[in-house]
């Protein structure tokens, strides 16, 4: 899903100002340049959400030690905690040649799911809804879930639309497949869906979006939007003799705008479109999954949007390395939850120990091929082809990779596994591992965990990274309010 909603913060102005203003967002939206009038660097915001969990020993206040039934692995975090330097393990080895522009953080907690969750836990759609907003939950039947806040993409697509223009507010895309429920909401019980078809994203995103010499069907487009901004600009301009200096210096920031449409609008929209994008929602993962990405980098490139999601659903992955194994592991309806639940069976104590190698070998090789879509918009991001100054466009963003669980079999939502890149424009110092569990401050080693954030706090984070003044954001579930601490500044 693509959306478009334009710059709620200029909305009453610009319906206060006559009718003839209403042509604005429609010329914002099928224009593709992003302006920045403070001049800074454009900043971009991406979240990659993969469904169930990671590969994780976490339980609620203690880790498993592998004894029990359940393993004592713990794969998200560092191969080395205790290093000053981030020490990328077994899951984010497709990340390392961005290693110094990553940040691996722990003890993150979803108190909002957990104090919902009448285990303390987390639930299947108490922790996807609320993973991403943080909000209170709302069940309504058996298996109806609602988030009762928007999430944290939502929020920065609107903000950062309002600062720098763009055709498309955010793109959500997605790897349909198995899952319990969205993590994404646009408010109170709005849900919001991504688009699972390569071919119809690109459609959608890249109409009118031509490399090399324009299309002369674009150029006589514009040339008619170029007289409607013409006629804004007059209406404007003797509006702006009938209303007191305060609003005058509000019509002067818009007059403003509309020079630098009229400038940027005499082009149509010039870069290079990626080829081949032929591929539905029917298509195997793993080339949904390149394809959306690779649409990702290019809507970024060309200035089509300043946030993008790429959803993951929870799926099996036989093209992956470790797929022959697919069968002797006897996955139960093709759903790579199934995995987690099996990790409670394959310790030491558990029905099934004897599957523990190839159990290992194929979550591993799926979570580094959900790893390994990162990797690939990293890499588009952070190429020096496409650089803004003396940094690139992964430079100026923040690319958040969460899920709704840590250790999938037991729902569980403390220690929600949070990776970041990009600085934000050089405000976050990457390159670290930044532990907030109070046990491990002590002993990396340590199987006993306590925290007092929660991604209420890591949101809060976020905002504040983009210059925002937030001091809270979500619900009141959060042992204190405000940003985590030594993660912006």
């Amino acid at each position: 899903m693509v959306q478009s909603r334009k710059h709620s913060g200029r909305r009453a102005f610009l319906r206060g100002a006559g009718g003839a203003a209403l042509s604005l967002p429609l010329l914002e939206f099928t224009h593709g340049h992003a302006w920045a009038g403070s001049g800074d660097a454009l900043l971009r915001f991406l979240t990659v959400f993969s469904h169930g969990g990671t590969i994780s020993n976490m339980n609620k206040g203690t880790r498993f030690d592998g004894t029990t039934n359940y393993h004592g692995e713990d794969l998200w975090r560092p191969a080395d905690p205790s290093s000053e330097s981030l020490v990328l393990g077994p899951i984010h080895q497709p990340l390392e040649p961005w290693r110094e522009k990553l940040l691996v953080l722990e003890g993150i907690d979803n108190k909002a799911a957990i104090t919902h969750e009448q285990y303390g836990l987390g639930g299947h759609g108490s922790s996807n809804v609320s993973a991403l907003t943080a909000a209170s939950i709302t069940e309504i039947g058996d298996d109806t879930t609602y988030s009762e806040g928007p999430s944290i993409d939502h929020v920065l697509a609107q903000r950062l639309a309002a600062r720098q223009p763009v055709p498309f507010d955010s793109v959500h895309l997605k790897i349909a497949g198995h899952q319990y429920g969205t993590p994404y909401f646009s408010g109170p019980q709005q849900y919001v869906s991504g688009e699972d078809s390569p071919a119809a994203a690109f459609a959608t995103l890249f109409d009118g979006v031509t490399g090399g010499e324009p299309d002369p069907e674009i150029l006589l487009r514009n040339t008619k939007r170029s007289s409607v901004i013409d006629g804004l600009l007059d209406g404007y301009g003797s509006f702006r003799q009938r209303v007191s200096v305060r609003d005058r210096h509000v019509i002067d920031a818009h007059l403003e705008h509309l020079y630098a449409l009229e400038q940027q609008i005499q082009d149509p929209v010039i870069c290079t479109p990626p080829s081949g994008i032929d591929a539905d929602e029917d298509a195997q993962g793993d080339v949904v999954g390149a394809l959306m990405a690779e649409i990702i980098v290019a809507a970024m490139r060309c200035g089509l949007t300043n946030v993008a999601n790429l959803e993951i659903s929870d799926i099996i992955s036989p093209w992956t390395s470790a797929g022959a194994l697919e069968a002797g592991l006897d996955i139960p309806f093709g759903i790579g939850h199934a995995l987690h639940h099996m990790a409670g069976d394959i310790g030491a104590t558990g029905p099934t120990p004897h599957l523990y190698d190839d159990w290992f070998a194929y979550t591993l090789a799926n979570r580094r091929w959900r790893m390994s879509l990162v990797a690939q918009i990293l890499e588009g991001l952070d190429d020096p082809n496409f650089a803004e100054g003396d940094a690139t466009i992964l430079d100026n963003s923040l690319l958040l990779f969460t899920s709704e669980f840590s250790n999938g079999v037991r729902h569980t939502a403390w220690n929600q596994p949070v990776l970041l890149a990009g600085s934000a424009g050089g405000v976050i110092e990457t390159g670290r591992f930044i532990t907030y569990n109070q046990h491990a401050q002590s002993n990396p080693d340590s199987l006993e965990y306590q925290s007092a954030e929660s991604i209420h706090n890591l949101y809060t984070s976020v905002l504040q990274a983009f210059g925002e003044s937030d001091t809270h954001f979500g619900n009141g579930a959060a042992d204190h309010e405000g940003p985590l601490p030594g993660l912006v500044g």
